[in-house]
């Protein structure tokens, strides 16, 4: 009660200074669709999960598992806040394992939190306060290898809306299809550039074209959009040798190259037209990702982007404002691969990779422009943390 009492107090003196202003809500199952990533290693870059191997990129590509060398993969990610849900809090854990040496299956679980939230939720034109909000996805995953370098996924995704003190307002079954392709093709000619790969992916969620979603409590009922999604994604990977140095054969460092790898992607999502015939939800949330990662000596990882996301702006048709508007900005990250197998002397089976995102969070709050209310920036650090096992 104390943060409601405090935001409205602020929200009362920003809207005295800018009249009657709105916060953009994206369509359905929004925590989990538009906010952070399951991955902090492809937050770090831009964003950019599509053409990324591994479980943790599977909610957005269900390819992902198959493309993974390693024979069981298992995931953990973390992340923290948002603009305007500052207590917001994103979960994901998943495993995979590969049936045979072409076909995989995996498991996971993601889930968005809100514990006390801000906002009440708005079902069928009724208010209703909450102190818990959250959604959850479970998806059952499957991929393989059609041809060399290809491999084709589908996952079926159950999601859960609780948006009213735990409660179940609406479920849905949101399956996705994907397709990701790599090969090696020399681009430059050197010798100096070695190992040079390219990466294309697609991907479509919800691919049945379910276009709508039916929020029920207490006998109030809305009709919404539920997102249909379409990804693209591209890749250029390459190796740089470096002269043997003092890592050489040293400790944390024995077996890693002697080199540096570099990798860039690129990200392109759209939303298509679906659900009610009002509803304009799929001209927003069109968005751009662009990464860049370079690991050195295989135990240190180093990462930047850039990702940008459609939303409106200017007046609604009532004449309110809107004050979120784009949400666009820099991100970074940082990485390290701890070879647990060997330096427990084979004890251990796998090696573990800590990936972090540190800084300051992409938002949409345009503090330029318009005077917020204090409590959106109490957190604007972002912190994801993400743990992979990576079997031998």
């Amino acid at each position: 009660m104390k943060k409601l009492f405090l935001f409205f107090l602020a929200a009362s003196f920003s809207f005295c200074l800018h009249a009657q202003t709105s916060y953009y809500y994206p369509p359905g199952y929004f925590g989990l669709l538009n906010n952070q990533s399951t991955s902090a290693q492809a937050q770090g870059m831009g964003f950019t999960t599509l053409t990324k191997s591994g479980i943790e990129n599977s909610f957005y590509n269900p390819a992902a598992i198959g493309s993974s060398r390693a024979p069981i993969q298992a995931f953990a990610n973390y992340a923290n806040g948002h603009s305007y849900r500052p207590d917001s809090r994103y979960y994901f854990v998943g495993g995979a394992f590969k049936l045979k040496e072409k076909f995989s299956v995996g498991l996971s679980y993601f889930t968005y939190r809100n514990p006390d939230p801000i906002w009440t939720t708005i079902i069928g034109g009724q208010t209703f306060d909450t102190d818990f909000f959250s959604q959850r996805a479970i998806s059952i995953l499957a991929a393989y290898e059609i041809m060399q370098g290809l491999h084709v996924g589908i996952s079926a995704n159950m999601m859960q809306e609780n948006a009213i003190n735990g409660e179940k307002t609406n479920s849905d079954f949101m399956p996705s299809l994907g397709l990701q392709y790599e090969r090696s093709l020399a681009l430059f000619k050197s010798e100096k550039v070695q190992n040079q790969r390219i990466f294309g992916a697609f991907s479509l969620f919800n691919f049945l074209f379910n276009g709508e979603t039916n929020q029920e409590y207490e006998g109030w009922m809305s009709v919404d959009y539920l997102p249909i999604i379409l990804r693209l994604g591209g890749g250029y990977a390459f190796q740089l040798p470096l002269k043997p140095g003092f890592t050489a054969g040293k400790g944390y460092f024995e077996g890693g190259a002697q080199a540096v790898d570099l990798r860039l992607d690129l990200q392109f999502q759209d939303y298509l037209p679906g659900g009610p015939d009002t509803s304009t939800d799929h001209e927003l949330n069109t968005a751009f990702g662009v990464g860049a990662e370079a690991w050195f000596f295989e135990r240190i990882a180093l990462r930047m982007g850039y990702f940008s996301e459609k939303g409106p702006s200017g007046r609604q048709a009532d004449g309110d404002l809107w004050v979120t508007g784009n949400r666009a900005g820099f991100s970074w990250g940082y990485g390290t691969l701890i070879p647990t197998h060997q330096l427990t002397d084979g004890k251990v089976p796998f090696d573990l990779e800590v990936n972090l995102v540190t800084g300051k969070q992409i938002t949409s709050l345009d503090e330029k422009i318009y005077t917020h209310p204090g409590i959106f920036a109490d957190d604007t650090f972002q912190f994801s943390f993400g743990l992979n096992l990576l079997w031998r």
